[in-house]
């Protein structure tokens, strides 16, 4: 009797998974790796909790609110104290001004 081979692969079974492996991590390391930090813009028919928190996002990159999100729900509860934030983030929300600046006005 003869051994049955397999066609067309030169690989045996124990090398095939782990150069699978390889092969999926070198391509998420490709996916993944490329990604670096989002400076974006909300545009136009944002809402203006859209343009206030791409205005302000991340943190240290507008002196309005150096601490960026995290620092505007505090402001919030001192703004408008037994308020839930929640409510006024809601308003906000509802409004498109259509930019940072005219929210800024509008508000």
């Amino acid at each position: 009797m003869s051994k049955a081979t397999t066609v067309g692969c030169s690989f045996s079974k124990t090398r095939r998974v782990p150069a699978a492996l390889l092969a999926a991590g070198f391509v998420a390391g490709l996916t993944l790796g490329t990604a670096g930090v989002a400076f974006g813009d909300a545009g136009g028919p944002a809402s203006c909790i859209g343009h206030e928190a791409s205005g302000i996002s991340p943190p240290g990159s507008s002196p309005e609110f150096a601490g960026g999100m995290p620092e505007l729900i505090p402001f919030v509860r001192e703004s408008f104290p037994g308020v839930p934030p929640g409510a006024v983030v809601s308003s906000i929300a509802h409004v498109h001004a259509g930019s940072h600046d005219a929210c800024d006005e509008a508000g």
